[in-house]
């Protein structure tokens, strides 16, 4: 079977699996910033994020990129309120990203069962589901694709020097920088992947070219983003942007997000950290000196596409560095287990307790991640104290800015709202601050839909 048909295949039952599992979560309605951004725009609305912020209500975080905003205007003319449909249509985009992700990580030298590993345990994380489950995130998933797009024709241009690659790599970085500014960090990720994937070191040439390449978009981009776009914001080294950077990365490590509540979600954590570590020290104990390099690149990669949580570190915004790391303990594994099954003086029941440790400490970050991404799922339910609120944000035009809305999808919101009591501004404040004087209130059964709900994690936390 072709390469990309496997990867394919694996994805697609991956997927299947998943949205079986949180069929329910496909009939959740349009969530917070989903209200204004996934509609139809008009061609002044589409012109003017070529020169100024992508949102014409001024609300979002001003930045250039106006490739995303035809992508939402194809979500709301195709699809419309149909909320099954913008749902699938994002588990799509997801197995796009991943099938790319998988002929890329197959191309640098991972093998198809370690591969698998990488996947499962992605699927499985709670990011992986904070960016599913929120509709208008299907422009930072476009954006992750063209990225790895871009990873994927540097590394055969390097490889065999066709210049159609180059120009691929070229355009798929500037379609991937003018969706979002992820793509600052590939001048310098790219040339580190090649020295992962790469033994020919003459072909140091067609890596500078493409490296600086990339440089000049990314600067070009940087300049109109400024130049362009008022009050358009830096990351600032300090303090507070190194701790979101720290705390993004630890996430990045953990399917199941670093904020833990309660004895089990604890458990499951340490557990998984108790088998990274051990993972990590076997690995370092085993390897040649070739692979532990291998993993030390994979890992650099990892920390440099954590980058922008310099600015703000989400859950969702952490995919790429999760793939990365995740490839990282796939290549531990591997050879963990494949010295401990051929060195002769590894005796029979020393390789059956490794594997057994692998087994475990696996199950537990599969089990752990789709725990977590329930909780995910279970904070943008209708009768979530968290989204009524910041639904209502945008129904009630309580922003700087009033929200454009469709009617059909402003009248359903309001409905919504009305069935907990809530018909105007100041029922939505009192809801709020009943919710912060008296919490306890609010936590129960979230099967329990005709009451609002305090959810255990809010939908943004790492």
């Amino acid at each position: 079977m072709p390469r990309i048909a496997r990867v394919a295949a694996l994805t697609g039952g991956l997927l299947l699996i998943w949205s079986t599992l949180f069929a329910s979560t496909f009939r959740y309605p349009f969530y917070w910033d989903d209200f204004h951004l996934i509609r139809s725009y008009s061609g002044a609305e589409i012109r003017s994020a070529f020169h100024a912020v992508i949102d014409p209500d001024k609300i979002e975080t001003p930045g250039l990129r106006p490739c995303s905003i035809f992508l939402y205007n194809f979500q709301g003319f195709l699809f419309g309120e149909n909320i099954v449909a913008q749902r699938v249509f994002m588990v799509v985009l997801m197995a796009l990203f991943m099938i790319a992700a998988g002929t890329l990580l197959l191309e640098v030298g991972l093998s198809f069962v370690q591969l698998g590993i990488v996947f499962v345990l992605f699927v499985s994380s709670r990011t992986f589901a904070s960016l599913v489950l929120w509709i208008s995130l299907s422009h930072l998933i476009m954006a992750y694709i063209w990225i790895v797009l871009t990873a994927y024709f540097f590394v055969l241009w390097t490889r065999r020097g066709c210049w159609w690659f180059f120009v691929a790599t070229l355009i798929a970085s500037i379609l991937a920088t003018f969706t979002r500014e992820e793509t600052y960090t590939l001048p310098v990720v790219l040339p580190i992947l090649w020295l992962i994937s790469s033994s020919d070191r003459r072909q140091w040439r067609r890596v500078v070219t493409a490296a600086v390449s990339l440089l000049v978009i990314v600067c070009f981009h940087y300049w109109l983003w400024h130049f362009l776009v008022p009050n358009a914001l830096s990351p600032q080294i300090s303090f507070p942007a190194a701790k979101r950077l720290a705390r993004a990365m630890g996430a990045a490590w953990l399917p199941c997000g670093r904020t833990w509540i309660g004895v089990t979600d604890t458990l499951m954590a340490i557990v998984w950290i108790a088998f990274s570590i051990a993972l990590l020290f076997s690995f370092l104990w085993l390897a040649n000196r070739h692979r532990r390099w291998q993993f030390l690149g994979v890992c650099s990669v990892g920390a440099l596409l954590s980058l922008p949580a310099l600015g703000i570190a989400r859950p969702f915004g952490i995919a790429l560095p999760t793939l990365t790391f995740m490839s990282a303990i796939s290549i531990a594994i591997g050879e963990v287990y494949k010295h401990t099954g051929t060195e002769d003086w590894f005796r029979k029941w020393w390789h059956e307790a490794v594997l057994s440790s692998i087994i475990v400490g696996f199950a537990v970050g599969i089990v752990s991640g789709i725990h977590r991404s329930k909780y995910v799922a279970e904070s943008i339910q209708e009768n979530s104290v968290t989204r009524v609120a910041r639904d209502g944000e945008f129904l009630f035009n309580l922003l700087d800015h009033p929200a454009t809305i469709p009617a059909p999808r402003r009248q359903a919101g309001l409905a919504r709202l009305r069935r907990f009591g809530i018909k105007s501004a100041d029922d939505l404040k009192s809801m709020q601050t009943k919710v912060n004087l008296h919490p306890e209130e609010f936590r129960h059964e979230s099967s329990n839909a005709g009451r609002l709900l305090l959810a255990k994690y809010d939908y943004l936390s790492l």
